[in-house]
Formats: structure tokens, C-alpha cells, sequence
């Protein structure tokens, strides 16, 4: 416990003492941007077009459109979509929804047959066909260009995206990253997948930190904002390892980044974006597993760069034992919390007699002091967490403040099951296996059972 009590200490730090850098607070109007030299903006949605993802996709560019029609003669010109999709029929989709949108709205479709030349697959090898469409000027824009990274379900509303552009007007920062929220089709998702979302807003503050300080020890694929000539640049041409494809090809970029530039480049807009929980715990869990296994990837395929080999020896003790802390806080929650659930009655049942029968406590004050700390801690960000992915979920009042109750109920129960996928990747590495896949978390209720029957 005082292992991972640690870790959340890095978030309460940063949420009592930072909160003001989480989020941008102050409204940007349009009168304000006009007068700013605002760089121009590419809303990038990389997908592999599954099923039921041309709907959820089409809710994320509508709330872009949503801003364009407030000035299209002045957004018309800034903003444009980019989507890169393997489906030709999702193309068709989106291109006769959006023919008479304010602004551009373009589809690329990957090729069958097309090849990097490491070879990359799954979602960076459609991340780096639109580099090299890129790099051939495709959609070219004349000045300071940004792309931000969508997922399937991502959703900027206007005033984020207003906020968004007003940063990158005054920011010398390159790689940027905001904080995420998961309020859409919230009460779709299972009780337990609602629960286990409510503990990654809390994540982002300490995200900020690490952003704000040039040590990308974590990066997400949404809410990424990347100076176009930088990403042209590096690439997502990011290979395979041993063989296997790359399942956290954000993680990998953002190493690439850092041992190329340094960690000067990157920054923290603090622009919100809305995405939601997956529907089942079967898919909460492939996910949780992903991550992990694919950050153990990324960080075998570091040690073995010849740039990361150039830097100090404080700046790689720092990058690669900070990721396997954060990686072994994660898995052994799993370990707390099977022995937690076996010991705690016996322990409350020692301190109540302590109290008021006089006899010996469990645990020396200190102890005992840390110890309710950290479960405080625990709680804590679970009720921070789902009041900020509850606040933009449609709930009203009493609604609201039950749903939160019940996400801190669960919390137990959806914390054992997703650092249960932490430890099941961590041994899966440990073991050897090497064999990975990509199946993007289903993005419709309809999808995702498709997905359980199939198995």
C-alpha cells in the first residue's frame, strides 16, 4: 500500500497545489482569437473503420462543424479534418455526410497492400501514411500547422476547441497533451467500467506534470496535440520489435521525441476532451492489458536506441524506472487488493476493540496514520475522477451525485479487475510472450456484444 500510496501522492500534489494549470478555465471568444496569430489546425481521427465507428466518428466532427459555423469565413480557413481509415465504405460515409461542411473534411483510405519501410503495423502504420501524404504536401496549409489527435470517439466542444486554438497561438511548445474526461454514452457502459474510468481523470495531473516538466513518462493517443513540421519529421515509422507490432505506438513516439529534441518540446494545453468508457468489463479489461503490455514494448525497444544510450545516466535511470514504477503500482493494486479484502475485517475488527476496549492496536499510530492516508487517498480520486466525467454526462442533481456514490462503491470491486489486467500483462512479459494484437474497443453497445459473442 505505501508503494502505490506514493504514486497517488504525485496526484494529489499536483491537484492541490496545480490545479489552476489542469484546466483552462477562461472562455475564448472568437473576437479574441481574431486577434491572435492563430496557427492553423488539423483534426486528425485515425481509425481502422469497425463497426459502428463511422457514427461515433461523425458525433466528433459535427461538434468541429459546430464551431465552424460561428465564423466560417474566419474557422473555414484554420480548421480542417483529417480522417485515415482502412474502410473505403466508411470514406464514402463521411465524405457525402460532410460535402457541404464549413471546412474541409478529408478522408484518407490506407492501402491494402501499403508498407512502411520498418514495416509498422496496426494504428501507426495508418499514423504514418498520412505523415507521407503529408510530407507530399496533402492538404497543405501555409504557416504554423498543429495536428491534434482524435480517437473514434473523441469530442472537442466548441469552447474547448476555442480554448485550444488560443494556446497554440502563444504556446513555443510543440508536443501537447489536456486532460480527458469520459462522460459520452456514460450510462451505456457497466457499472463496474464506469467505476474503473473514474480513476484516469485524477491520472491526468499528474500527466500535466510530467508534460510540463519534459519527461514524457506517459503519453495518450487522444487529446495529443503535434506540430505538424515536428510530426512530419519524426514519423510513426516506429517498426516492430522482435518481430511484433507495436500495440503503444504513442508511447513509442513520444521516446523518439524526447531522445531526439529533448524534453523542451513538450508542453500541457489543458483543453478538455470528451470520450467515453467502454461498454463491458471484458473490453475494460483487453484494454487495461494493452496499455501495459504495450508500455513494456516501448520501453524494451528504448533500451535498446542508440540516442537513449547518448543520454545521462540520471536522465535514463529517471525515464525508465519512473515508467516501471508507474507500471508496478498499477499491477500490484491487484496483489493489495486480494489481500486487503482478505485482511481488512480482522483489522477493523482489532481497531474497534483498540478503540473501545482498551486493547492493543493492529498497527503502530504512524502506521495506522499512513495507512488511512492512503486509503483516502484511494477514495478520493475516485470521487474526483467520476465528478468530472459525470459533470458532462447530461445527469441532473440528484442523478448525479448517485451516480457518483455508486462509482466510489464499485471502486473495489473495478479496481481489483483492471489492475488484475496490469498484473496479467506484467506476467505475460515476464513469461515471455511476446504475441499481440490490435482490436480497438468496441465504440458501440451493438459493437462491443457483437464483439463478447464472438469471444
Amino acid at each position: 500500500m505505501s508503494f502505490i500510496g506514493w504514486r497517488m501522492l504525485s496526484y494529489w500534489r499536483s491537484f492541490l497545489f496545480h490545479t489552476g494549470k489542469y484546466r483552462r478555465v477562461e472562455p475564448v471568444t472568437t473576437e479574441r482569437l481574431r486577434s491572435l496569430p492563430v496557427p492553423f489546425m488539423k483534426i486528425q481521427i485515425t481509425t481502422r473503420g469497425s463497426a459502428g465507428s463511422s457514427a461515433v466518428i461523425m458525433r466528433g466532427i459535427e461538434n468541429v462543424i459546430e464551431l465552424a459555423n460561428e465564423a466560417p469565413e474566419f474557422y473555414g480557413r484554420l480548421l480542417s479534418v483529417e480522417v485515415v481509415t482502412d474502410s473505403e465504405p466508411q470514406r464514402q460515409i463521411l465524405l457525402q455526410a460532410f460535402s457541404h461542411a464549413p471546412i474541409g473534411v478529408h478522408v484518407l483510405v490506407v492501402p491494402s497492400d501499403y508498407r512502411t519501410p520498418a514495416g509498422t503495423q496496426m494504428k501507426a502504420r495508418g499514423l504514418h501514411y498520412a505523415v507521407e501524404q503529408r510530407r507530399a504536401l496533402w492538404n497543405r496549409k501555409p504557416g504554423r500547422t498543429f495536428i491534434v489527435h482524435y480517437d473514434e470517439e473523441s469530442v472537442m466542444v466548441p469552447g474547448e476547441l476555442r480554448k485550444l486554438i488560443a494556446c497554440l497561438a502563444e504556446t513555443p511548445r510543440r508536443i501537447l497533451e489536456g486532460p480527458i474526461f469520459y462522460p459520452l454514452d456514460y450510462l451505456q457502459a457497466s457499472p463496474l467500467c464506469r467505476s474503473m474510468e473514474a480513476n484516469r481523470p485524477i491520472g491526468c495531473y499528474e500527466c500535466r506534470h510530467v508534460m510540463e516538466a519534459g519527461t514524457p513518462l506517459h503519453l495518450h493517443g487522444s487529446n495529443l496535440v503535434i506540430e505538424e513540421s515536428l510530426e512530419n519529421d519524426i514519423g510513426w515509422d516506429i517498426g516492430c520489435l522482435d518481430g511484433e507490432p507495436f500495440i503503444a505506438e504513442d508511447y513509442v513516439f513520444g521516446m523518439k521525441a524526447f531522445t531526439q529534441h529533448g524534453g523542451e518540446i513538450f508542453g500541457w494545453h489543458g483543453c478538455v476532451m470528451l470520450e467515453q468508457p467502454p461498454f463491458s468489463v471484458r473490453s475494460a479489461f483487453r484494454q487495461r492489458y494493452r496499455w501495459v503490455f504495450g508500455v513494456l514494448q516501448g520501453l524494451a525497444d528504448l533500451k535498446r536506441s542508440g540516442r537513449f544510450g547518448a543520454l545521462s545516466t540520471t536522465t535514463k535511470f529517471g525515464l525508465l524506472w519512473g515508467t516501471r514504477y508507474r507500471i508496478a503500482a498499477f499491477a500490484t493494486g491487484c496483489i493489495v487488493s486480494v489481500l486487503s479484502f482478505a485482511v481488512l475485517p480482522a483489522f477493523l475488527a482489532k481497531t474497534i476493540a483498540s478503540v473501545y476496549l482498551n486493547q492493543e492496536a493492529p498497527l503502530p499510530g504512524p502506521a495506522s496514520a499512513w495507512l488511512s492516508l492512503v486509503g483516502m487517498m484511494w477514495i478520493g480520486s475516485v470521487f474526483i475522477g467520476a465528478w468530472h466525467n459525470v459533470a458532462d454526462s447530461g445527469l441532473d442533481g440528484p442523478a448525479r451525485r448517485a451516480e457518483i456514490a455508486r462509482a466510489v462503491v464499485a471502486a473495489p470491486v473495478a479496481g481489483l479487475i483492471e489492475s488484475s489486467a496490469a498484473l496479467w500483462a506484467v506476467l505475460a512479459w515476464a513469461r515471455g510472450a511476446r504475441h499481440v494484437s490490435w482490436t480497438p474497443t468496441p465504440k458501440t453497445l451493438e459493437a462491443d456484444a457483437a464483439e463478447i459473442r464472438k469471444g
